[in-house]
């Protein structure tokens, strides 16, 4: 959101969150940032906190006997920077958005899908999706996807008709918040503006998302930048309604806090992320780079992923795991390509270039 800080807090860490808070009790340490080491002969993972679950490695540990290394970003940016930088983990776990861009920098090589025994169960539109798959060239094999959406207090807001447009409303000036990236402020905004393509604007629909944009700063509490920010704010009442994702909602309802996950009459959106392998990638540790991202999309993995993160998964397999009450508990259903497709699918952003400028002036008052 960018996405990476979407994966910082599943509920159990959001449960812990809120005790500090004097909201509930809690037991159990908090994840640290710091890299996971094993041996030397497993590859590096460079990914959003949370995946270093042992659930999302069972298959790997069954047929090597350890998890794999770990090393954390906190956005897709920081992770671009440090890579071009120097820094040579083995795999890395982008969204579809940004694969292009990586993919054109050089950093990430082809991946051969037919050395994963898993891809074949997963759900059929997740094995193409534009950005992943280049030129008839995967780059990125899709582990995740879930939904952005307004999340917003339902005893604090009174509104008719579910709208983004919710997030411009004058009566809650200062208790609003958006995310502080591209994806999840300015194509909000884009949204909003009704932009025929959010991801591919042209200059009249450019400068209307910055008009739109500058129209809400001042009804802005802030801009966030992690989901932990917004759940503390929203469970406080601090705000009353942000810009969030699929985990933030059901860990503030499993703690009591009456909120909704917007159906807006505009549409979700629907993002998507994955496993990549690096150009830069040891060579003696790609067999077990490409176990990695097996066992990441397997069934097993993926019923984790869904309970616990409550995120949908790619392998179409993991949902025969669940029963029918625990995906409706986390808002899924057996038929997954259907709610894929009815949102408004996330797609490399054409105009990065321009929109970035944009929304820093925007920020900065300009």
């Amino acid at each position: 959101m960018s996405l990476k800080s979407k994966h910082q807090m599943n509920r159990r860490d959001f449960n812990r969150r809120l005790a500090s808070l004097g909201l509930v009790a809690s037991t159990g340490p908090m994840l640290s940032r710091t890299a996971f080491a094993a041996a030397d002969e497993h590859p590096t993972l460079f990914t959003w906190e949370g995946y270093e679950e042992p659930a999302f490695h069972a298959q790997y540990v069954k047929k090597h006997g350890e998890m794999p290394n770990f090393s954390f970003f906190g956005d897709e940016e920081e992770a671009f920077a440090k890579i071009r930088a120097g820094f040579k983990p083995d795999l890395v776990q982008p969204c579809s958005y940004k694969v292009q861009l990586w993919k054109d920098a050089g950093i990430l090589q082809p991946i051969d899908t037919s050395r994963l025994s898993n891809f074949d169960d997963l759900i059929p539109g997740l094995k193409t999706i534009p950005g992943m798959v280049i030129d008839g060239v995967d780059y990125c094999v899709c582990s995740d996807w879930g939904q952005t959406s307004v999340i917003y207090r339902e005893d604090l807001v009174d509104i008719e008709e579910e709208s983004w447009s919710l997030l411009w409303d004058p009566r809650y000036k200062g208790r609003l918040t958006m995310q502080d990236n591209l994806i999840d402020g300015v194509m909000v905004a884009a949204i909003v503006a009704g932009a025929a393509d959010p991801f591919n604007m042209t200059d009249a629909e450019v400068a209307r998302t910055k008009e739109l944009l500058a129209e809400q700063l001042p009804l802005l509490r802030n801009y966030v930048s992690s989901p932990t920010e917004l759940q503390q704010m929203l469970a406080s009442g601090e705000i009353v309604a942000g810009v969030g994702w699929n985990p933030s909602f059901f860990a503030l309802k499993s703690v009591g806090i009456p909120v909704k996950f917007m159906n807006p009459k505009e549409g979700l959106m629907t993002w998507t992320c994955g496993l990549s392998i690096l150009s830069v990638a040891d060579p003696a540790k790609l067999d077990r780079s490409y176990d990695v991202i097996d066992s990441m999309i397997s069934p097993e993995a993926g019923a984790f992923e869904m309970l616990d993160f409550g995120y949908g998964h790619s392998n179409s397999k993991a949902y025969d795991l669940l029963t029918e009450e625990e995906l409706a508990g986390v808002g899924l259903t057996r038929d997954p390509q259907s709610q894929i497709s009815a949102g408004i699918f996330q797609e490399p952003i054409g105009n990065e270039s321009v929109l970035q400028p944009m929304f820093d002036e925007v920020k900065a008052g300009i």
